[in-house]
């Protein structure tokens, strides 16, 4: 079983590799964390955010709808990167509505500020 430890340096890694090119590989990662904790958040985030670096948006959105906003629909990081996700495919008011949703405060609300003031 892997720790809260463990869970936190893979993603590290995971990510590294995303930012890196490395989208299969981190990918790879995210699935063995997941076949352990398939409904860990931070992790169903991460993928989804490898989704949205190669522009495949509509996975993205699938994913932070179906596995993570479904369970909790107040997620901040996942409305942040959901809204991220519109912003980049070019709907804008999607966007908009998507991450005025993010509550003040949380750790995406800067974020999500930073994408609202550049629409």
């Amino acid at each position: 079983m892997l720790t809260a430890k463990e869970i936190a340096r893979l993603l590290d890694v995971a990510n590294a590799g995303v930012h890196k090119g490395e989208v299969a590989l981190a990918r790879q990662i995210y699935a063995g964390i997941l076949e352990v904790h398939p409904d860990h958040a931070p992790t169903l985030i991460s993928l989804a955010m490898s989704h949205l670096a190669v522009g495949e948006y509509e996975q993205c959105d699938t994913l932070l709808k179906e596995k993570v906003l479904a369970v909790n629909p107040e997620d901040s990081d996942a409305l942040a990167y959901l809204g991220l996700s519109a912003f980049l495919a070019g709907r804008r008011d999607e966007a908009d509505e998507i991450l005025k949703r993010v509550p003040a405060g949380s750790t995406a609300a800067t974020m999500a500020q930073k994408v609202l003031e550049s629409l």
